[in-house]
């Protein structure tokens, strides 16, 4: 008996410094390193000079990573065997009958189905203990960040063994929804997502978003419904599975990562791309056909992405008829709900890590940690205001936002007045179905029946220097006059 419980110390001991020397997590690590490698050597996008840097990296990342995981490996699994031992020199146990026992066959087996009890049981860490993710789940969406390259190269398969598929598929008229976030952008894309003309990304396409239609296939064969959970906003607004969702901004990211800077984002000319165009615009069709595969007629791509805000011109070089939707808000009323998500996702953030890494991996960069502003005409080196955690602050950035639209981008976009569509629904959303280009009224109005007026909020402003006050005023006056709605 002494010799079995001696047996299973090997076991314990050996998992629980394999744990503590954290050796799981730099086994996943070379696991994603060497898929990024993979990706890095078929990326076509890449010059050989790029390539060669990538992979040095890579590859020193990996030496590295080879002797952690053989050092910590041998420990692991010698101080347990040095414990035994001494126990047998100290006439406590036989280490000879010890290690009889532990290559058993009945043995074996059963220490695998300990090793596996044990995973189960260990306690989360406290960084993760509010995320709403499991832990296979968390790994799964790890794999997915750090492999976006492998994906594209996948992507490829998908074109192939979809090609007459995506062929008969067009991309006439997309809708683009985009502006600052807390506009009203989440409530017109949920709106045109019901209606049948209209596909969008949803929160199934995750985490290999990438490649949509390997990915439902796969998960189609368990897939499961879920209830309705208030998204981490805390505004009310309920998602599940099955919820469009803002997921776009993973594609741009990952073809044009030289826009991503620490502090700010930059913005896009109508620059060439033709890696990325081809990727975006098979992609397009993917979603289409995955969202409407049963559908007759003709289906459009709807996407809600804020920082399309910063593409533009972009945007109307890669399709000759889209429909720019960028709805506003009163600015101090937006500017304070604006402030309000700051401060709720850096409390997000502190207390889960992996929801900043999650928000971070797909382009999220508007609130907490993440914070990387849109540097609308070098707005970001020149204002008053330096305190993300003040009010002037993002009156500052509205005002930046909307000034370079106005005068930049007017006769591109449709501009939306968000209270007026709220106060109004029927004849806002009958003006947005003739600005849509859609003859089904009959569908955009029953969808207007679920749509509320908006809740003002208290708002101090004397904190706000005047002369950024005033612009805002100013700015809201002339987008309310171009207002499509």
């Amino acid at each position: 008996m002494i010799s079995w419980l001696a047996a299973s110390f090997l076991v314990v001991g050996f998992v629980i410094l394999y744990k503590l020397f954290a050796l799981v997590e730099k086994s996943r690590r070379v696991f994603t390193i060497t898929l990024q490698s993979l990706g890095i050597i078929q990326n076509s996008g890449l010059s050989d000079e790029e390539k060669e840097r990538s992979l040095q990296k890579n590859a020193t990342r990996m030496f590295s990573l080879f002797f952690q995981l053989l050092f910590g490996g041998v420990v692991a699994l010698v101080i347990p065997i040095v414990l035994v031992w001494l126990a047998g020199r100290a006439g406590l146990l036989s280490f000879d009958s010890v290690m009889t026992v532990t290559f058993s066959p009945t043995f074996l087996v059963g220490s695998c189905a300990l090793v596996i009890c044990i995973l189960c049981l260990m306690p989360r860490s406290q960084e993760h203990s509010t995320t709403k993710y499991t832990k296979l789940e968390r790994i799964s969406h790890q794999l997915a960040f750090n492999t976006s390259l492998t994906q594209v190269a996948i992507s490829r398969l998908e074109d192939k063994l979809l090609a007459k598929k995506l062929f008969s598929i067009r991309n006439d008229n997309p809708v683009f929804i985009t502006s600052m976030p807390r506009a009203g952008t989440t409530l017109l894309l949920e709106c045109l997502a019901r209606h049948p003309e209209f596909a969008s990304h949803c929160y199934r396409d995750m985490p290999f978003l990438l490649i949509p239609w390997l990915w439902n296939r796969f998960t189609g064969i368990f897939r499961k419904g879920s209830d309705s959970h208030e998204r981490a906003h805390g505004d009310g607004m309920l998602i599940n599975f099955d919820s469009p969702e803002a997921l776009e901004e993973l594609i741009w990211k990952t073809f044009w990562h030289e826009k991503y800077q620490e502090d700010r984002i930059l913005l896009w000319e109508e620059e060439t791309h033709e890696e990325f165009e081809n990727f975006f615009l098979n992609h397009i069709r993917k979603i289409i056909y995955l969202r409407k595969e049963q559908e007759v007629g003709v289906v459009r791509y709807v996407s809600k992405n804020n920082l399309n805000i910063s593409r533009i011109p972009l945007l109307h070089k890669l399709f000759t008829d889209p429909i720019i939707l960028v709805p506003f808000r009163d600015p101090l009323q937006h500017s304070a709900s604006l402030l309000a998500q700051h401060h709720n996702f850096l409390n997000i953030h502190k207390k889960d890590p992996f929801v900043s890494e999650y928000m971070k991996a797909i382009g999220h960069f508007d609130f907490g940690e993440n914070l990387r502003p849109v540097d609308f005409n070098g707005w970001l080196n020149k204002r008053e205001s330096q305190d993300p955690l003040s009010l002037a602050f993002w009156l500052e950035y509205w005002n930046a936002c909307y000034d370079w639209l106005l005068n930049e981008c007017s006769e591109l976009v449709h501009f939306i007045h968000y209270e007026a569509l709220c106060a109004h629904p029927e004849s806002s959303f009958l003006a947005l179905a003739k600005t849509l280009e859609t003859t089904d009224t009959a569908t955009i109005l029953e969808i207007s029946k679920d749509v509320r007026p908006v809740r003002s909020r208290e708002v101090d402003a004397n904190e706000v220097p005047d002369a950024i006050l005033q612009k805002s005023l100013i700015l809201y006056a002339e987008l309310q006059r171009r207002s499509s709605v």
